[in-house]
């Protein structure tokens, strides 16, 4: 097994920006991401979404800057590693943990970071004929590529923001696009629904549900859905369907510790010191104390800041907590 100072476990914007603050403070780490690319939420969920209450940057797509926090994370070489699933930690007698990946123990670290945002998340399905037969060849739950729905009749099932923002980004590429949302009660925000109606490429259809998807085998070519109050059956044309009815998370656990916790969430303190000697957690899995969490990309970035500089402490207890203002340093 290998041996580091420090095992970050997630590498999403905060466990990215960890991954930089270690280095900073000159502390041997390798984060480990669970999926095949690193940027969390933003790259599996929303990549091509504009972000805007980022620090310093006005508007910009959420997958420019998970590139951008990879870059700045490689700063000091600290590695990270996809496809990397934290099946376990295991804290033994000498204080140190022996971590295991993929169901393989692989490194013995003196400390540990959770930045596992809100865990491992699986999209919401239809369960209706025909969806699984045809995930990736024309369902999907996420918009990654626009250029994936180019000239293309594209169903997007859900009434929230993601389905909306999805029909915003798809609409300029797309040959149609039609909203289908079970209710008549649209979530979305009013503004984004405001823009949707005034765009002649997208179509809502209300109070209907989804009932089979069909396709030759290869792609998908139409969905059935049926009208909630007459139970009327239609067709719509489909070259391409987006499930946009929401995610659930399933918080990872780690069953060789004690790890105390409140709801979804791991208790730490204002040091983001769990219950645990060693461990910290920081970003959309921690919260100080049962108040609400406010779940930013800024306020994830302070708390890995503050989480590595008490690492650092509690690795080197002569270091100082405050490493200095990154202006006065030779980088």
């Amino acid at each position: 097994m290998e041996e580091v100072e420090l095992v970050i476990v997630g590498a999403g914007p905060t466990g990215l920006f960890a991954t930089f603050c270690a280095g900073l403070r000159m502390i041997k780490s390798v984060t480990l991401e669970a999926t095949g690319k690193y940027g969390g939420q933003m790259s599996e969920l929303y990549p091509q979404k504009i972000v805007y209450d980022m620090q310093a940057i006005p508007k910009m797509r959420a997958a420019d800057i998970v590139e951008r926090l990879y870059q700045q994370s490689q700063m000091f070489k600290n590695r990270v590693e996809s496809d990397s699933d934290v099946t376990d930690i295991i804290l033994g007698r000498d204080k140190r943990f022996v971590i295991e990946v993929n169901n393989k123990q692989k490194y013995v670290s003196r400390a540990v970071l959770i930045c596992a945002g809100i865990g491992k998340f699986v999209p919401n399905r239809l369960n209706i004929p025909g969806e699984s037969d045809y995930e990736n060849k024309g369902v999907f739950y996420t918009v990654k590529n626009v250029g994936d729905f180019s000239d293309k009749d594209v169903v997007i099932m859900g009434g929230g923001d993601s389905a909306f923002d999805y029909a915003m980004q798809i609409e300029p590429v797309a040959r149609s696009v039609t909203i289908v949302h079970h209710n008549n009660f649209l979530k979305a925000a009013e503004k984004t629904v405001e823009q949707a109606r005034s765009k002649r490429k997208i179509n809502i259809v209300l109070n209907h549900d989804a009932k089979e998807i069909v396709g030759d085998g290869r792609a998908v070519s139409r969905i059935t859905i049926a009208d909630n109050a007459t139970g009327i059956k239609k067709n719509l044309d489909a070259g391409a369907i987006v499930v946009a009815i929401g995610h659930q998370a399933k918080p990872d656990a780690f069953k060789s510790l004690s790890l105390e916790t409140e709801g979804r969430y791991i208790k730490v303190d204002s040091s983001y010191k769990t219950n645990i000697d060693g461990m910290y957690a920081a970003g959309d899995i921690a919260n100080i104390g049962s108040e609400q969490k406010m779940a930013l990309l800024s306020l994830g970035g302070g708390e890995a800041y503050t989480a590595i500089n008490n690492i650092k402490k509690y690795l080197s207890p002569t270091a100082s907590l405050f490493g200095g203002h990154s202006t006065s340093l030779n980088l």
